[in-house]
Parts: structure tokens; sequence; C-alpha cells
């Protein structure tokens, strides 16, 4: 990134924040000099992107092969012992995004709590994770994953969810996770959003040469309408993050004649 004393401090603020989950991310695909933090848990606004900075630092250290990512999903305790499993090894890193842990029930969030606890435990020795259960899980005999192995892998948990609710959740498992999960708050007021899209938008091709949400990119004619509509809209508009410009971008260019109503009946606040 660009030196930040030519920004703003509201932009450059929130930018340190991003460079700091992509540089936390990192620490975890090293395998010559291990980091002793093996949890990395990032709260944030959702559509800002935590993801994109965290998959960054990930994939920008590591083969791909050592990422295994779940995105969006409600994961139940003996799938995640599953997943645990197949990101065993050292240098490797499971990633949660947006994975629904803990809205499930309390015997289920329990024992997620309590395989997470051992995965992320800061030690340098054999870290033993095990399934104590009557029976296995059909998933693990699908698997041959045996009842308990050695985790040397680390976790990355990313969520929507703040801290606070995941620690009202929680209850006595948090202070256990909080003290082996690195965590960063990414949390952001509204001009910070705003003056941080806009940036996005201006100074770094978002919608255009960077784009990510479409192939190519738009048009000039269509980001400069873009940043126009935020700059005298920013007001009206339910949130303004760079996935909910990248929605107004794609409703100008599918709809051109009716593109504002549209917008002003999806998402503006009523």
């Amino acid at each position: 990134m660009a030196n930040l004393k030519h920004f703003n401090p509201i932009v450059s603020d929130v930018i340190q924040q991003f460079e700091t989950v992509e540089l936390m991310s990192r620490i975890f695909t090293n395998t010559d000099s291990p980091s002793a933090v093996r949890g990395l848990l990032i709260s944030g606004d959702a559509g800002m992107g935590k993801t994109y900075f965290t998959m960054k630092g990930l994939y920008d250290s590591v083969d791909a092969e050592r990422i295994h990512y779940i995105k969006g999903s409600s994961i139940t305790a003996a799938a995640f012992y599953v997943k645990l499993y197949f990101a065993r090894e050292q240098g490797s890193v499971l990633v949660l995004d947006d994975v629904d842990i803990i809205h499930k029930s309390p015997a289920e969030l329990n024992t997620i709590l309590d395989l997470m606890k051992g995965a992320t435990e800061m030690t340098h020795g054999k870290r033993t994770i095990g399934w104590e259960r009557a029976n296995t899980n059909q998933l693990m005999r699908d698997n041959n994953i045996p009842s308990e192995f050695d985790f040397q892998g680390s976790l990355v948990w990313i969520t929507n969810d703040t801290i606070s609710d995941i620690e009202k959740r929680a209850k006595g498992h948090f202070p256990a996770i909080s003290s082996r999960m690195t965590q960063i708050p990414v949390r952001l007021d509204d001009n910070q959003k705003l003056q941080y899209t806009l940036y996005l938008l201006s100074e770094q091709g978002m919608l255009g040469v960077n784009c990510n949400t479409k192939e190519g990119g738009y048009s000039h004619e269509i980001q400069e309408t873009t940043i126009n509509f935020i700059r005298e809209n920013y007001r009206n508009l339910m949130d303004i993050t760079p996935r909910s410009a990248a929605k107004i971008a794609d409703t100008i260019e599918q709809y051109p004649d009716h593109w504002k109503m549209i917008i002003e009946n999806s998402m503006f606040n009523k």
C-alpha cells in the first residue's frame, strides 16, 4: 500500500486496520519459524474487505493447497472436527468465513468451542484433538478420520458477529478462546465507511482495473456516476460499503433507464 501520509487521516486509519489483518494472516504460514499464536479472530462489518485482506495475506505467503477455506455455511461439530483433521499439518490454515458458530444449540456450540480451544492452544508440542463420543460420526467413517490426532495447523475465524456477541454466547469458554486467539476488530463508523469506499472508487480503481466483482470492471462513465451518486445520496443509503458500491454500479449497467428508481427503492432508508 502507498505511503499513508498522502491520504486523509480517516482513510489512513482504515487502511492501517486492514493492513493489520493482512500482516497477521501471514504469520500462520511460516513453517521455518512458526508463530506461537495459532488462532486469529477477525470481527468486522460486512462488505468492507476483511475477507479480501485475510485471504490476500494467506495467498501471498503460502501455497493455495494449504488453505482450507469454508464460506457461509452452518457447520456442525463433527464437520468442524473433520475440517481440522484435513488442516492438521504445520503451515496449513483452516479459514472459517461467515460460518455460523455462535447461534448453534448449547451442546453443539460447547463442542465446537472445545475443539477450537484445543486447535489454538499455544504450545510448541503435540496438540491432541479428540472426538470423545460413544459412536463415530458417519462423516468421520467416510473419510477414515481417527478418534484423535495431532493438530499443528492454525485457525482463522472471520465473522460479522461482534466480539461482545461472541462473548455472550460463548460464556465460560470465552476467556480461553480470547487468550488463545488474536482478536482484530474492524468496526467502522459511517464516516469511515464513506471515506474509505470513495477512496477505493476514486484512487484504487475498485470498479475498474482492480474490480473483483465483474471481469474487466465497469466503464469509466459508470464508475463516475457511481461515485457522484454516493456523494450526493450518502445520507439516504442504508449502508455505504465497497460491496454496496458494486451493487450500485451493477444496477446502473443493468438498468440504464431505471437505475435511480431501483436503487431508491432497494437501497435507501425508508
